[in-house]
């Protein structure tokens, strides 16, 4: 298990979570980095398993500017310190078929992430952005942000405190994770950015998230299947007993059976 950490962070630094991100998101040395780097989603039957070379391309040289949303990251909940706002009963409840239409996108360690008025989040408390919606939007608004900041997160530690169930997968993680360098990773650049996603499965207890990253470079799209529980008032991600993020990481060939999304 030990050199199984080793290999997926050392890969790509980040490079390879979750694909999601800055990352999407690159977990362990050089498999979780190859992994969680590029951060999420990964759909069983897709071509096979990314290799740690083919999933670290070079840094982005520029990332567009994206609206800030100001106002989203502090909007006021009214039930009171530290809680987050319920989720208005007549919230819809359908798989989304299309990107959300209130969506504004901004720029973390050089990962685009997506924010919305109504799924959230609700609330930003430095490296921590909380609150989603109790919908099949707010779980994907969700995983990918989380999983985008438990990798690359001045303060990583708050955020698997915060948003990460508890767990031998947490232990795991946070074990590897303390073991690489933040800035090794953002240095070499290349983080695969969100491009679709697909919702697996749906409950108001669990959500499954299929993640496609893309990589700017190469245009190499990989794919990571995260899961988000909700735990209290929200969703938090569950990690695989190991600390990985998903249980396969995959290359695509195409966005046939997503739905394309992403602010890049």
């Amino acid at each position: 298990m030990a050199s199984r950490g080793a290999a997926f962070w050392a890969a790509a630094v980040f490079v390879a979570l979750l694909a999601v991100l800055a990352v999407i998101v690159l977990m362990l040395s050089d498999r979780d980095s190859t992994a969680d780097r590029p951060l999420p989603p990964a759909p069983s039957g897709s071509t096979g398993p990314v290799s740690a070379s083919a999933a670290a391309p070079p840094s982005m040289p520029s990332m567009p500017s994206m609206p800030s949303m100001p106002s989203m990251a502090s909007t006021p909940s009214t039930t009171g310190p530290g809680e987050c706002p319920a989720t208005p009963k007549a919230a819809s409840q359908a798989l989304p078929a299309q990107p959300p239409d209130d969506v504004a996108w901004t720029v973390f360690h050089g990962v685009a992430e997506p924010a919305s008025r109504e799924h959230g989040p609700h609330r930003k408390e430095a490296d921590v952005n909380r609150c989603y919606s109790r919908t099949p939007t707010g779980a994907l608004i969700a995983s990918w942000q989380i999983a985008t900041r438990f990798v690359l997160a001045d303060d990583w530690r708050r955020v698997v405190k915060l948003q990460v169930m508890p767990g031998p997968g947490r232990d795991a993680y946070a074990a590897q994770r303390g073991r690489v360098r933040t800035d090794t990773g953002r240095a070499v650049g290349g983080y695969g950015q969100l491009a679709a996603f697909a919702i697996a499965s749906y409950t108001p207890e669990v959500a499954t998230v299929q993640l496609v990253s893309r990589f700017a470079a190469t245009g190499q799209l990989q794919v990571n299947t995260v899961t988000v529980v909700w735990s209290g008032d929200d969703w938090r991600l569950q990690l695989q007993p190991d600390g990985s993020i998903s249980p396969s990481l995959q290359a695509v060939t195409s966005l046939a059976g997503f739905v394309p999304w992403g602010g890049v």
